[in-house]
């Protein structure tokens, strides 16, 4: 199983130049965060689960909210992720603030990735990215000028409500196989859904944007852009 697991692997990432695919714990991630280390890794299968609310470095802000927060660049390029992405615990109200980049370039997200209420300050990219299981990014406000999912694949539910762009959302070439769930979305730039394509529900009900491009985005099922105000003379169905 693991001598497969590895081909797989290597087929899908064709730079890499090692024999055997690195393979890093989840556990020794937040380690390294935890001790105030810069994040960049490459080509390598992340192991278990990546929990950003275990980090130690947080706030209580009420009763039942507690903000952790993240000072350090976290940048991943072609990594697998075996477990799930968690930044968010209802039950225990902890969301996670990262107050500099967050990069996954080229990743492959094998279970659920939640980032729900996160706030993220400097760039943001899941560009090339698989998101296998759902990616939750409801109530997500991403602070910076740019957020990048262009060339994204969603394999599971895209949950987008009440997220917020200060900037640009781009989406170019983003496919959607599951439901797209952006109702109430706010984006304060450009909202670039060029060649996008949605395969299942797709729900933009109470979106707003400055200015949208969908053109050449396909619908397959059924679509909902219901009290929407996206600026968009461009969506074509």
């Amino acid at each position: 199983m693991l001598v497969l697991l590895i081909q797989a692997v290597v087929v899908c990432l064709p730079k890499i130049a090692y024999s055997k695919v690195p393979e890093i714990q989840a556990s020794s991630i937040i380690k390294q965060l935890n001790a105030g280390k810069h994040l960049c890794i490459e080509h390598s299968i992340i192991w278990g689960d990546l929990d950003f609310t275990k980090l130690n470095n947080r706030n209580k802000i009420a009763g039942n909210l507690t903000q952790v927060f993240i000072s350090q660049s976290i940048t991943f390029v072609d990594c697998i992720f075996l477990g799930n992405i968690r930044a968010y615990d209802a039950k225990a109200g902890i969301s996670v603030e990262f107050m500099h980049n967050l990069s996954f370039t080229g990743c492959d997200f094998r279970g659920d990735v939640d980032f729900t209420e996160s706030i993220v300050g400097g760039h943001t990219f899941f560009t090339r990215t698989v998101f296998r299981g759902d990616g939750r990014f409801q109530g997500t406000h991403f602070r910076h000028k740019k957020a990048y999912f262009n060339e994204t694949r969603f394999e599971g539910e895209a949950l987008f409500q009440n997220a917020v762009f200060a900037g640009d959302a781009n989406f170019l070439h983003a496919v959607f196989e599951s439901s797209a769930m952006f109702q109430k979305t706010v984006v304060g730039g450009l909202f670039f859904l060029g060649n996008a394509q949605f395969n299942g529900y797709a729900d933009f009900t109470y979106a707003r944007a400055v200015e949208s491009i969908f053109r050449y985005a396909k619908f397959g099922n059924r679509y909902d852009f219901s009290d929407s105000n996206l600026n968009a003379d461009q969506i074509e169905y």
